[in-house]
């Protein structure tokens, strides 16, 4: 009986572990060549999935990674919705400013009513750049990626993921285990 109890509360914790592992990460990277369902606001355009963006020099771009990219025309933005975030949790992702481009990182905890710019994204235009951001809060919104650059101006994002820190849950079953585990050395003897 006692190692049918020690056996449940081992698949009991894998389960718990493994659940948490799927979904610590949340990916986008946009590699499924369309716009498909992601929530969307217009601005000059309606941004879209490409392959490649040429700037107003001619200049070509391509994915960070991966065949295909988002592009972000001024005034647009890509907006992820239903997004619950815990303090610790990072959020990373691949950018591009061209053609004057003001990217920004926006965070709006009470969708759409409560919110703003957490971060301007405007460095070493034309070349890829890496963001990152740690939560300092829990909270339940949407996250914003959004062009507010000049006229004919592109954002381009790529390899969007948000690292969710291991749930509390998880530790708890991890000391179940633990404690029968113990127990099963006590009863031994």
């Amino acid at each position: 009986m006692l190692k049918l109890m020690q056996t449940l509360l081992v698949c009991v914790m894998t389960m718990g572990w493994m659940s948490n592992i799927q979904a610590s990460l949340i990916n986008d990277d946009f590699e499924d060549g369309d716009l498909g369902d992601r929530f969307f606001e217009l601005g000059m355009g309606e941004p879209s999935i490409v392959k490649e963006y040429t700037d107003r020099s001619g200049q070509v771009y391509t994915a960070a990674s991966g065949d295909y990219f988002a592009a972000i025309p001024t005034g647009a933005a890509l907006i992820w919705t239903d997004v619950q975030w815990r303090k610790g949790d990072k959020i990373e992702f691949q950018y591009l400013v061209a053609d004057g481009a003001i990217g920004s990182f926006q965070l709006h905890p009470d969708w759409p009513y409560t919110g703003g710019i957490v971060d301007s994204l405007v460095d070493d235009i034309g070349a890829w750049q890496t963001f990152s951001y740690e939560f300092t809060g829990d909270e339940d919104g949407a996250i914003a990626l959004q062009n507010f650059g000049g006229f004919d101006s592109f954002f381009l994002i790529d390899g969007v993921s948000i690292i969710k820190v291991a749930a509390p849950s998880t530790f708890g079953l991890g000391l179940i285990g633990l404690a029968g585990l113990f127990s099963r050395k006590r009863f031994i003897v």
